[in-house]
């Protein structure tokens, strides 16, 4: 009888880009699935220019939100906001490669919060639907100042070119605040044509629980009349527990329209952990006085959100 052979170890390195799922929870499974699907596609994208690269699945990284809000001005407004982003390689990990469905047009005219989740919500058009991006930019090194681009496609068919680039100044005045400025020169291949949009955001950390945000955009662009403005003014504060509120107080409009002032209100959000440290929900209702055509009458407007944020990676906003 011949002795059995002992099975010779594979040396096959294991690839990061692929899913483990093997006795996970469905939470674990949904982030794996969705950290394998973007890093398989963006290190195809890569091998574009070069050779076919391994990934850390670390660089990797993305958030997901999935919710709805209504308001009694204009009803329900699902929510299904996704960015996926990566460093190419072949490019010397200077330049990103994105994937994302969100707002487009605030996107790309920089009236978009960085994440566009709790701590940068930033401006979002209800009256604008949410579409996929493809895009290609240059990695800044830390928060650095100096200059950033990305250029893109909406995604449909025939697919719509973008292009934009901005300069970033950052400074910190003092210990416990944080002053960013940012001008943003930008090309949509529609109608909207050319704009530029100036952007301020001034942070203030008091003590360790409390953190107060202010933040404004001007933007004009070929579709606008006069200014698309934005102010707002956020407190947040932090619990032990890893949740947190916070408080926006907000207007927005247009100079040179019929009405001028076409949003204003406050939202309060209260935002927790949900199942893992990774997984957040967030609800919280709003009171608002739209108006933006000249028929309407101001009134006060209830409304209420709900949303989960999911992040996978070294996600930063």
């Amino acid at each position: 009888m011949q002795p059995l052979e002992e099975p010779v170890p594979s040396t096959q390195t294991p690839d990061e880009c692929d899913w483990y799922l093997e006795d996970q929870a469905v939470q674990e499974k949904s982030q794996e699935v969705l950290r394998s699907w973007s890093c398989h596609t963006f290190r195809w994208l890569d091998s574009w220019w070069g050779d076919e690269y391994a990934y850390d699945e670390k660089e990797v990284n993305g958030w997901m939100t999935l919710g709805t809000e209504w308001r009694d001005y204009d009803g329900f407004d699902s929510r299904l906001r996704l960015k996926v982003r990566a460093p190419l390689p072949n490019m010397s990990n200077r330049w990103d490669v994105w994937l994302g469905r969100f707002d487009e047009e605030s996107y790309v005219s920089d009236t978009m919060g960085q994440g566009g989740g709790f701590y940068t919500p930033g401006v979002v058009d209800r009256r604008e639907d949410d579409e996929w991006l493809l895009g290609l930019g240059h990695r800044r090194k830390g928060r650095k100042q100096g200059w950033d681009w990305n250029v893109g496609m909406r995604l449909r068919l025939p697919p719509e070119p973008y292009g934009k680039v901005s300069y970033f100044y950052y400074r910190k005045p003092s210990e416990n605040t944080d002053l960013r400025l940012r001008q943003t020169f930008f090309w949509r291949g529609d109608e909207h044509g050319f704009g530029t949009t100036s952007r301020a955001d001034l942070t203030w950390g008091i003590g360790h629980q409390d953190v107060m945000r202010w933040e404004g955009t001007s933007t004009w662009s070929e579709d606008t009349e006069g200014a698309r403005w934005y102010f707002g003014q956020t407190w947040y504060h932090l619990l032990s527990n890893g949740s947190a509120y916070s408080l926006l107080a907000f207007a927005r409009g247009e100079t040179q329209r019929d009405v001028e002032l076409r949003d204003g209100g406050l939202n309060l959000i209260w935002r927790f952990p949900f199942t893992r440290d990774y997984i957040y929900l967030s609800m919280g209702p709003s009171l608002t006085w739209p108006r933006f055509r000249v028929e309407d009458r101001r009134k006060a407007n209830l409304g209420f959100g709900v949303w989960i944020e999911m992040e996978f990676g070294e996600w930063s906003y």
